[in-house]
């Protein structure tokens, strides 16, 4: 009976000791506890990331302008006619594509013209204001191309498109594109409905070379 609580004894201690080194046992080494090595044999290497093939990106690329016909059109428009539009510079220094305004004067609500023009380097852009809506005209002789497609045949239309802000017209003419977009002031039921498709196709119909090179 005494051996039996002796043996008894000395294992209660031993377990003792193990929950005591378990609660105070010091923070493990990373080399300790780094992963054990694999014995199956088999290559476990992370592989390399795999290469994704190069995909051909879309071509930009300046399209041929048709300046002499451009230089003619602008020729034939009267001293009347220009009396009183926005006009640029031609020649050298004008924007890399003939230039499309109004062809009557763009007044503001206080009755002053008022738009902002800024060449760019393919084309330019315009900005004026109005009362139901504000107006920008862009043009551009730069042609987007998908990979190994050609390049799509440009066509004199006015094609007429919503937009969340109001709407826009797009139409090509001695080589380059141009877009004018119609920005509503206000919004019906969370929509804009400042312009007609009519009235933004007789808009863009309306717009007259006012400069080129």
């Amino acid at each position: 009976m005494i051996r039996s609580l002796i043996i008894s004894s000395a294992l209660a201690g031993a377990l003792t000791l193990t929950a005591c080194d378990r609660v105070f046992q010091r923070a493990s080494d990373p080399a300790e506890t780094a992963a054990p090595e694999d014995v199956s044999g088999e290559d476990t290497a992370v592989p390399a990331s795999a290469e994704l093939p190069v995909r051909p990106e879309s071509e930009a690329t300046g399209g041929a302008i048709d300046w002499e016909a451009a230089r003619r059109d602008l020729a034939s428009r009267s001293s009347g006619d220009l009396e009183g539009s926005f006009q640029v510079q031609s020649g050298e220094v004008a924007p890399p594509v003939p230039v499309f305004l109004p062809s009557g004067p763009v007044a503001a609500q206080s009755g002053d013209v008022a738009i902002r023009f800024q060449p760019t380097d393919d084309g330019y852009y315009a900005w004026f204001p109005g009362d139901a809506y504000d107006i920008i005209v862009n043009g551009t002789n730069v042609v987007i191309t998908a990979p190994g497609g050609e390049k799509a045949a440009r066509t004199e239309a006015f094609n007429f498109a919503p937009t969340t802000s109001g709407a826009q017209v797009s139409f090509s003419r001695y080589g380059a594109d141009y877009l004018i977009e119609f920005e509503c002031k206000q919004m019906v039921d969370g929509m804009p409905d400042c312009i007609t498709e009519e009235e933004a196709v007789a808009f863009a119909r309306d717009l007259a070379i006012s400069g080129t090179r």
